[in-house]
């Protein structure tokens, strides 16, 4: 599968105009997180899968196997945040904050695999509203750790 085939196939769409806005709206009313970021972002999710996630999962178990690509995932995003503040704080410590915010987020997306935690039976538009809080809630809980790590 193409990088293009497979966005349009997790986006439903094949017009740009179409596609932009699935991709960012469609994880919204995702049934389970997991399937969140099957939708969020396709393009960088192909080669996350292609590339990271199915030929680690080929050695490692899944949880292993998605954790890793979770943190190389926020490794790659930390690259924009972390190069900047190294330069602006000369060179001192900067928390990889992305990082370990999808450190905090695969982990929960592995746990509500564990207790087999889906939103089928759930309104579609309450969904978001979960979708939503768990992203704010991960990301305060991360940037909570940063601030106590100084």
């Amino acid at each position: 599968m193409t990088v293009e085939e497979y966005i349009q196939y997790r986006t439903g769409a094949n017009k740009i105009s179409s596609i932009v806005g699935n991709m960012f709206m469609k994880p919204f009313l995702a049934s389970s997180l997991r399937s969140f970021w099957k939708y969020w972002n396709p393009g960088f999710g192909y080669y996350l899968l292609y590339f990271i996630y199915k030929p680690m999962r080929s050695l490692f178990p899944h949880w292993i196997s998605l954790i890793v690509t979770f943190l190389i995932c926020g490794l790659l995003h930390d690259l924009i945040y972390v190069i900047p503040m190294l330069m602006i704080n000369g060179g001192g410590f900067t928390f990889p904050l992305i990082t370990v915010w999808f450190l905090v987020i695969s982990i929960g997306v592995l746990i509500t695999e564990l207790f087999q935690i889906d939103f089928r039976k759930t309104n579609k538009n309450i969904r978001p509203i979960f979708h939503f809080s768990y992203l704010v809630g991960t990301f305060c809980f991360t940037r909570y750790i940063d601030l106590m790590i100084g």
